[in-house]
């Protein structure tokens, strides 16, 4: 097994780092390792974290590593979760380019290729994905066709939704400074995604280069799975879609994410922040009021900049502004008082 060896010094200019976390992966490793030993630009390096597996996926590791010296492999004594194994693993990576791994996917061959040329100047480049099934069966559509994808120069937007998945991403090592540790409130690619717009921009490769694995062992956030059905690729039924019960509860919790997000994003520097920072006050301030007449009129008059990530119609996006002209006061929420955002 390759030793732990973290990257010391410059990043190498011209290599791509495939970051593959790994954890109990083992049904679709290999399938995973030949797509991305097959890749067209040969630069790279995969660096495999495994989190402290039970099953083959070491065992599977090693053997590629025998195979091909691009291949590192770290395993941690003690399972760290998904997030902390990330940032250690986007921390040993030695390219100035970094490329985020799942390991049930499927890599097209011209995937790293297509990303390199798409990214320019640029912080981040992300391409789309066709979603299949668990044997590698296209399910008839790609994910374009359920969550709207752009170039973007604003992080705004991801406040609301986000449209830049981890496996379809390629983005510059730079973006670690802002990016690390990664914060609550947002997913890690959704949060890489947003400090990308708010630097040097996100640019959308038009192709399909991953096959997508849907399966019972991964996990798609529930948003996605509404997005199917209202995209009518799929029915209520068949998206397994879990509501939470208590409505209330799951109405807090929004509020109090999108607060944090808010913070977030006006934290970071760029043209959007005194506009994030004023919206930040409006929201909070909600909280107290029976009436949100300037919230509603900030969030109507900048719809479309702010849900172009959502997959609204404009029906559906007048809609949800509309609930914001009714303060917290109004309809028996209180958010910071059990969860406050400092």
């Amino acid at each position: 097994m390759a030793m732990e060896n973290t990257a010391q010094g410059a990043a190498d200019p011209g290599l791509v780092s495939i970051v593959l976390c790994t954890y109990n992966g083992s049904r679709f490793l290999a399938e995973q390792l030949d797509s991305l030993l097959a890749q067209t630009y040969p630069h790279f390096e995969i660096l495999a974290v495994d989190d402290a597996s039970t099953d083959e996926t070491v065992a599977i590791l090693e053997r590629y590593a025998a195979r091909d010296a691009r291949i590192r492999i770290v395993v941690n004594p003690a399972n760290l979760g998904f997030v902390r194994n990330f940032e250690r693993s986007l921390s040993l990576s030695r390219g100035a380019l970094i490329a985020p791994c799942d390991q049930d996917d499927i890599w097209l061959p011209g995937k790293i290729e297509a990303l390199l040329a798409a990214i320019e100047g640029h912080s981040m480049a992300y391409c789309d994905s066709t979603l299949v099934d668990e044997r590698a069966v296209p399910m008839g559509h790609r994910l374009s066709q359920v969550v709207p994808m752009h170039n973007l120069d604003d992080p705004l937007p991801l406040a609301f939704g986000n449209c830049v998945s981890g496996h379809a991403m390629l983005f510059r090592r730079s973006l670690l400074k802002l990016a690390l540790p990664m914060p609550p409130g947002f997913f890690h690619d959704w949060w890489l995604a947003t400090v990308a717009a708010a630097t040097s921009g996100i640019r959308f490769c038009d192709r399909s280069l991953v096959l997508y694995r849907q399966h019972g062992g991964n996990v798609t956030d529930r948003r996605l799975k509404e997005m199917q059905v209202e995209a009518g690729f799929a029915t209520a039924a068949q998206s397994d879609t879990v509501r939470t019960a208590d409505k209330r509860a799951d109405k807090l919790r929004y509020l109090r994410d999108m607060e944090l997000r808010l913070k977030l994003i006006g934290e970071l520097p760029g043209p959007h922040q005194a506009f994030a920072t004023e919206l930040l006050k409006l929201w909070r301030a909600r909280e107290t009021q029976w009436i949100s007449w300037r919230l509603w009129h900030a969030m109507r008059r900048n719809q479309d900049r702010l849900l172009a990530l959502t997959g609204m119609s404009r029906k559906k996006q007048s809609r949800y502004c509309a609930d914001f002209l009714w303060g917290l006061r109004a309809q028996g929420l209180r958010v910071r008082q059990t969860h406050p955002v400092s």
